[in-house]
């Protein structure tokens, strides 16, 4: 089924060359007046409309357009209207993209460029109606403790999360710097029955290595210049409870053997001290370092590796989870936005594309830095790709039919699946299909589902 455009109008032989050149890739609605493309956008639901602003009743006044032009946006949220105009008549068009028209084109029309606007004016009207769909959806099944996701891999992140949060066996959370991690790790632990007992969370990276044992363990009073009183290490702070080890990979050698002896034996030994200490606490460990090769360098013991892999949680990067882009922004760009008071409508056409094409060296930490400061520094309508310093990239490009068509699907049945608790029969009926039609889209997408 072809893509509907609705050609809005009065002058037969210019709607008639519109329609001629571009009947081929898409259905065309037309209307001559103000009444009729309400009707037609009401009854055939297009995406794109083409609209000459000099509509009866006097067609050489441009107003009816231009509040023909605010009804239909007001009307359908993600309607992208391109405005043709004369060459003498760009101011009313510049003004028409003000109040919401996606672009215009002077006549005579170029129907090349035409075909291009147009072809881009459809993804992002589909892009757009996805993310709200999704943003419908964030709070309550895109979000696992402050973390939104709806793509494949994290949806199967989050249920082996649900699963080893049920048990006390050590946890190894690893993945790039800005991915999630330290949310992961308090995601364990409050879903896990010490969610009530301490959370204590040690940077092992960022403690001087002469410190570092006492900080850990404790140290007893006068075990060493400085000690003038016992202090309690942040490993027994965590008693009854999780202790986060951040960048693990950073431990020295000779504090990683002690850290064996804890895990081993559940006891620790102060500083100074004489006797073990039984200490019960759950250890999750998180590093952006690849332990296997570290332990391969001999700069991680190879027994601790072991003892702390027990159960591996990979962090998907965001170059990995393409898919979460455009929620993950709009999820930030309203969070941001209530911070200062709402003032954009969204992100345009090359911020989604840069945001799409950006390798996002720094994952999720980067969006959200740049995010937040092109809410504070941006002064249109809309994030541009200039507010969020980034360079629009092949990567952004148009999907293919086939892409789209999956990509529809796949929301299709996330959301149904989502809505009925995954229930299958309920999201089948939900989504007019058979059981075993939905267990095959489920299969074809790899779509995972929670119950």
């Amino acid at each position: 089924m072809k893509d509907k455009i609705l050609i809005v109008e009065d002058e037969a032989s210019m709607a008639k060359q519109l329609k001629w050149g571009l009947s081929d890739a898409y259905d065309i609605l037309t209307a001559s007046d103000g009444a009729g493309a309400m009707d037609v956008l009401n009854s055939q639901s297009p995406l794109v409309v083409l609209l000459d602003l000099g509509l009866p009743p006097d067609p050489d006044n441009a107003a009816e357009g231009l509040r023909l032009l605010e009804v239909m946006i007001g009307r359908v949220p993600h309607l992208k209207v391109i405005v043709i105009t004369g060459n003498t008549e760009k101011v009313n068009a510049v003004k028409a993209v003000s109040l919401g028209a996606y672009d215009f084109h002077t006549k005579p029309v170029d129907l090349e460029e035409l075909r291009i606007v147009i072809k881009r004016a459809f993804h992002l009207s589909r892009l757009e109606r996805q993310v709200t769909e999704l943003q419908g959806m964030v709070g309550v099944d895109s979000q696992f403790h402050g973390m939104v996701a709806t793509c494949r891999p994290m949806m199967e992140l989050f249920e082996r999360a649900k699963k080893v949060a049920r048990t006390d066996y050590p946890v190894l959370i690893q993945g790039e710097s800005g991915t999630g991690k330290e949310r992961l790790a308090r995601a364990i632990h409050a879903m896990s029955d010490r969610n009530e007992m301490p959370l204590v969370i040690i940077d092992c990276g960022s403690i001087p290595e002469n410190l570092i044992e006492s900080e850990l363990f404790g140290h007893e009073k006068g075990s060493f210049t400085g000690a003038h009183a016992r202090q309690i290490g942040k490993v027994e702070r965590a008693q009854g409870g999780t202790v986060v080890l951040d960048e693990v990979g950073e431990l020295p050698l000779q504090l990683q053997v002690k850290l064996l002896r804890f895990i081993q034996e559940g006891t620790i030994e102060r500083v100074g001290g004489k006797e073990p200490l039984a200490i019960d606490a759950r250890v999750i460990a998180v590093t952006n370092v690849d332990l296997k090769r570290a332990v391969d360098e001999k700069r991680f013991r190879e027994d601790l590796y072991y003892r702390l892999n027990v159960v591996p949680l990979s962090m998907p990067s965001l170059r990995e989870r393409r898919d979460d882009i455009p929620v993950l922004a709009r999820y930030f760009l309203d969070a941001y936005s209530r911070e200062i008071g709402p003032r954009f409508k969204g992100f345009s056409q090359d911020a989604l594309d840069a945001m799409m094409g950006h390798d996002w060296q720094g994952n999720v930490r980067e969006m959200q830095n740049r995010i937040k400061r092109a809410v504070v520094m941006a002064e249109g309508d809309y994030i541009t790709a200039e507010d969020l310093d980034l360079e629009v990239t092949e990567k952004g490009a148009v999907l293919t039919l086939r892409e789209i068509r999956d990509e529809a699907e796949i929301t299709a049945v996330r959301h149904a699946l989502a809505r009925h608790r995954g229930n299958i029969s309920r999201a089948a009926q939900d989504l007019d299909v058979s059981r075993p039609t939905l267990h095959d889209l489920i299969k074809k997408h790899g779509i995972a589902v929670s119950k």
